[in-house]
């Protein structure tokens, strides 16, 4: 049965963090100095710090050193964000209070070398405060200032991921998410390790031509073959769904045609050939490297799709620098190497979206359907299954 999306559904987490809580949780962060190992034995202290959205999307790794190192990025943006009013001098030429507050956080050119206790110090002697009087009142005002940034910060954050929700259609999460993880687990993810496959070994090649190394031949014959097997794969997916690339982001389907038009325009093959190849490969029941090997030796193309590549890689005669290769911007074997890398990141930025659209307590998506989308990619379950009760999800499966 459809679960729908309704405005009114928000839990705890979504309501709005009260100044005071983040008042107090903020001084045990400034007493850690910032430093994520530091702050990491204060996490029990810091419950609504860690709730915050922006916390949450930031923190990469599942571990409290990975929170620890999310809420210390995100206090740091907090405070820079003042700097629009940091240098205004307040009567009688004092630093402002947003620059207090910098200070008081070692983010200050006064205060960035010195220890945090110093800093506390050297916060309070300009403010023109006296100690207790610092201690007791304005110190938290300056925490207040830094607490409200951290708020505003985070309703940016929950409007963008709200605004990003809704353009991909939050009223139907359920049918979305099923023809997402179809595209992303037939499609995407396929083309995105043969890209990798094809820059790795393009890359060994034209290392080991440079070096005169007698296997360069070897990698460069694997890199045709991923060449050919993504240029089977964008066919096959153009032939299914046409140039129609769908992700959470117009900028992200942008990237993904871009790279993948770029790579088959640079590299070694034309069209009408790389269309021969395409047969060869589909023509196979179970293709790998021996076995279409084994077919491109016993059909004879004309010509020979190993030498056509040779020619085509000892084109790049981009200079080394420090033993690097600094390539041209219009050598061809950089293009594809470069668009290769975007494609696959684009695949892996977009996919994360998608899991953190899912990650939204406001947005009632089916429960298994939820599991099924976080934990089809993820760094303890690469390439995982994404079955669920001993099946696969099919691009037939009732969704709705």
């Amino acid at each position: 049965m459809a679960v729908t999306w309704h405005s009114e559904v928000v839990t705890d987490e979504a309501a709005a963090l009260g100044l005071d809580d983040l008042v107090l949780e903020l001084a045990r962060v400034r007493e850690a100095g910032l430093e994520p190992l530091d702050v990491e034995t204060a996490l029990p202290g810091l419950p609504h710090l860690s709730s915050l959205g922006v916390v949450t999307q930031r923190t990469r790794a599942d571990t409290t050193l990975g929170q620890a190192t999310a809420i210390c990025a995100t206090v740091n943006e907090a405070i820079e964000r003042l700097a629009d009013e940091a240098d205004r001098l307040g009567p009688p030429n004092q630093p402002s209070n947003p620059a207090q507050a910098q200070m008081l956080f070692r983010m200050h050119y006064r205060t960035r070398k010195l220890g945090v206790a110093e800093a506390r110090v050297h916060t309070q002697e300009l403010s023109g405060v006296g100690d207790r009087q610092f201690r007791a009142r304005h110190e938290a005002r300056l925490l207040r200032l830094v607490a409200q940034s951290l708020l505003d910060l985070d309703r940016e954050h929950d409007l963008t991921a709200w605004g990003r929700a809704m353009e991909v259609g939050a009223d139907v999460p359920q049918t979305v998410a099923m023809y997402w993880l179809y595209l992303f687990r037939d499609h995407y993810f396929r083309m995105e390790t043969s890209a990798y496959a094809l820059q790795f070994d393009l890359e060994t090649a034209l290392s080991q031509l440079r070096d005169d190394l007698p296997d360069w031949r070897k990698y460069l014959a694997t890199a045709v073959y991923w060449n050919i097997e993504f240029s089977y794969l964008r066919h096959r997916f153009w032939r299914t769904h046409g140039p129609l690339w769908f992700a959470p982001t117009d900028e992200g389907c942008a990237k993904l045609n871009d790279a993948v038009e770029r790579i088959e325009y640079h590299d070694p093959f034309p069209d009408e050939y790389m269309a021969r190849l395409r047969r060869l490969y589909g023509s196979l029941a179970d293709p790998d490297h021996d076995l279409f090997a084994e077919t491109l030796a016993r059909v004879h193309l004309d010509p020979d799709p190993l030498a056509t590549a040779e020619t085509w890689l000892r084109r790049c005669t981009c200079p080394r620098q420090d033993g690097t290769l600094e390539h041209a911007d219009r050598c061809e074997v950089q293009i594809v190497l470069a668009n290769c890398d975007i494609f696959g990141d684009t695949v892996e930025e977009e996919f994360t979206r998608i899991q953190e659209w899912y990650r939204n307590p406001r947005f009632a998506a089916d429960p298994l359907i939820k599991d099924r989308i976080l934990g089809f990619r993820t760094p303890t379950t690469e390439r995982a299954s994404v079955l669920s009760q001993g099946r696969v999800i099919g691009e037939d499966d009732d969704v709705g």
